[in-house]
């Protein structure tokens, strides 16, 4: 079968087009044991800004089972980079009788690594910084089990995939996540490039999340840019009336 770049653009436009990459938002409840390490902090001083857009929608996250909707939020804006998981199946060699075949016998998950621009008070090491000290403290080195009663440092994070409208195609969900890994970061007289924080995540499962809701208060900040909050309610994060029935109405 020949190529036909006709055919091709004809069947990408029948399902919307490509998706983008570009189009993502990644959600980190901060547990609430965790929050207790940075509750009071320069940290919590800092992202929790008074009237501005992150302190006047965070409260829209307050569904998300974090403790510190502020700082949930700051992360979401200052992701640069992230991945959705990959799954594989761990297989043995079985054999009945003739060739050899794969049994597989259970699922691996890989780490997810999500990339933050620092700002220049380095608020987002500091912040992986004291939830990796809450996991292990470096002045006993006595761990802490994941799931204890005061000391569950895990979390549910969601990674949403949106088209060109801000509707969610595509979600995950990474159950009873935590940070494994904060990368090194690089230092030099010869750039003058700005930090960026690299996060690994490990976690027991994910699941896929069909959702495909808009998320209109998400659309609404890139239409009306600061002005989207003046019709923000800040209990729910919802948008209100007017602006939020023409919302409504077009999606």
């Amino acid at each position: 079968m020949s190529f036909l770049p006709q055919a091709f653009l004809s069947n990408l436009n029948t399902k919307d087009g490509p998706a983008k990459s570009c189009r993502f938002q990644v959600i980190i409840p901060i547990p609430e044991y965790v929050n207790g390490f940075i509750n009071q902090s320069v940290i919590e001083q800092i992202v929790n800004f008074p009237g501005t857009i992150v302190s006047d929608i965070s409260n829209m996250l307050s569904g998300t089972g974090t403790s510190n909707a502020s700082i949930t939020r700051y992360l979401a804006l200052q992701c640069e980079n992230s991945e959705l998981p990959g799954r594989f199946l761990q297989t043995m060699d079985g054999k009945v009788y003739g060739p050899i075949f794969k049994v597989p016998y259970q699922s691996q998950y890989q780490d997810v690594t999500c990339t933050f621009i620092c700002s220049n008070k380095f608020y987002e090491r500091k912040l992986f910084d004291k939830w990796v000290e809450s996991i292990h403290p470096s002045d006993t080195n006595n761990l802490r089990f994941p799931k204890g009663t005061f000391s569950t440092y895990l979390t549910n994070v969601k990674i949403i995939q949106y088209d060109d409208f801000v509707r969610q195609i595509y979600a995950v969900e990474l159950i009873d996540a935590f940070p494994v890994g904060i990368a090194s970061q690089q230092l030099s007289w010869g750039g003058n490039d700005f930090h960026r924080l690299s996060i690994s995540f490990a976690y027991q499962k994910y699941k896929v999340l069909y959702d495909s809701s808009y998320n209109l208060a998400s659309f609404a900040l890139e239409v009306l840019g600061a002005d989207a909050s003046k019709w923000m309610d800040k209990q729910t994060g919802k948008l209100v009336a007017p602006v939020g029935e023409l919302f409504n109405n077009i999606f």
